[in-house]
């Protein structure tokens, strides 16, 4: 425990202007079970000075919580009343790695992306792409874009391509039936694919067909498509060269084509394997681009005051925001899941920032609290030769291509600064190297 975490915890019961420097000492010390003589020396106060001080102090809480306390039963009394303030202060959290509800306080807005994607799918024909690697909160931010649009009176169908069978993703013909099935079931609009599906015209014009002769009059309203998981395609080489041109035609056919003007889309993807694309073809260079960055030392501040810590971000080296920035890097899940142990640790009571260096200091382990998250992005390199030589050559310092740094980006273990790739989490990279035999 230090100086500040000392007077923190006495600030819960007594007014800080009655916490002078010696009275703060003697608690602190005496917390760690110091007799006033070693107080003193350490101090360098006088010995009856100090144990002035402890007597005005034990006699201050005992008036103030109406029971004893003094130097022998203090501590059993502050962390009883420490643990009740905490269970009925701290906002109880959910297990962090799911979508963050609307009303839960531990979202942290990103006011930015979020302010220009409400923006930008409003406008007729508009294509809104939201890029990040795994756990950065694209899947939270989706369903505040979402929730926007349907406040606006906007229609919404949900392709999630993580529940279409791999069968159907490796046929274009079947993948866009899907497709169709999908959009009038969400809608619940009679299926009518029948009528509009004639194999000599081909499976795209009569997907779009079918979305604009039939059910856009069904709807009478502008209809925002989400397509979640959208880079599961790149997979299938056949279906995505299909696939993908049919998207980007809806977006340029709204220019000239007022039906088309109420097809909205949000792309959610992490990788940017879509290079062999043309990009005449492509609707991953049209639109508004969001990609998600870590967050700064500001959104930190908040997140940990929310989770109940007190913490201020004055840029010093050794402070808990500077500590988990550096380490962490700012990567939204390891941040909340770091909070969320440390909230629920007893060691944190006594002194929260110790135990953050702590857990910080074993989190590249396998069995530290992010162990499930490092086996995941430890598979994404094993059998994936081209991911393990880009590793290699960023372990070694080397000038990474395009390609390499587009590998890295998509893992989240790099994000570019000033046109160079910088490693986000010191963690990561750690564990990677202990494990991954590049």
């Amino acid at each position: 425990m230090n100086h500040q975490e000392a007077k923190s915890l006495l600030s819960v019961k007594l007014p800080e202007s009655s916490l002078s420097l010696i009275k703060v000492e003697v608690f602190r010390l005496s917390w760690q079970g110091k007799g006033y003589n070693i107080i003193a020396e350490e101090t360098g106060y006088d010995h009856d000075y100090v144990r002035k001080a402890g007597s005005q102090l034990w006699a201050e809480l005992t008036k103030i919580l109406e029971q004893t306390v003094n130097k022998r039963n203090f501590r059993t009394i502050m962390e009883s009343i420490l643990q009740e303030n905490h269970q009925k202060n701290i906002k109880q959290p959910d297990f962090p790695g799911t979508t963050i509800a609307f009303s839960s306080p531990f979202y942290i807005e990103r006011s930015s992306e979020e302010a220009r994607s409400y923006n930008e799918i409003m406008k007729p024909g508009a294509i809104v792409r939201i890029k990040g690697p795994v756990k950065m909160g694209k899947s939270s931010l989706m369903h505040r874009v979402a929730d926007h649009a349907n406040s606006e009176g906007m229609a919404q169908v949900v392709i999630d391509f993580n529940k279409a069978d791999r069968k159907i993703l490796s046929d274009t013909d079947l993948l866009l039936k899907w497709l169709c099935i999908q959009t009038t079931l969400q809608l619940n609009v009679e299926n009518k694919l029948d009528d509009y599906w004639h194999d000599i015209i081909g499976s795209k014009i009569c997907c779009s067909n079918y979305i604009e002769q039939y059910v856009l009059p069904q709807i009478n309203s502008p209809i925002l498509f989400i397509f979640s998981d959208i880079d599961v395609i790149f997979d299938f080489e056949d279906t995505y060269k299909d696939f993908f041109p049919l998207l980007r035609s809806w977006h340029e056919e709204s220019k000239h084509n007022d039906n088309f003007k109420e097809i909205r889309q949000l792309l959610i993807y992490s990788t940017e394997a879509y290079t062999q694309l043309d990009i005449n073809l492509s609707p991953f260079n049209v639109g508004l681009p969001i990609e998600l960055a870590p967050f700064n030392a500001e959104q930190i501040t908040q997140l940990c005051h929310v989770y109940g810590f007190s913490w201020t971000n004055d840029g010093g080296m050794n402070s808990p925001i500077t500590l988990i920035l550096k380490k962490l890097g700012g990567h939204p899940y390891l941040t909340q899941l770091t909070l969320y142990h440390l909230s629920t640790s007893e060691g944190a009571l006594e002194s929260p920032s110790a135990e953050l260096t702590n857990i910080l200091n074993n989190a590249h382990r396998s069995s530290g609290i992010f162990g499930d998250f490092l086996k995941q992005l430890l598979h994404l390199f094993i059998g994936n030769q081209h991911c393990q030589q880009a590793l290699l050559r960023l372990f070694n310092n080397d000038t990474l291509t395009r390609q390499e740094i587009n590998l890295l980006e998509n893992t989240g273990i790099i994000r570019m600064s000033n046109d160079s790739p910088v490693v986000i989490s010191p963690v990561l990279i750690k564990y990677l190297k202990d494990h991954c035999h590049a």
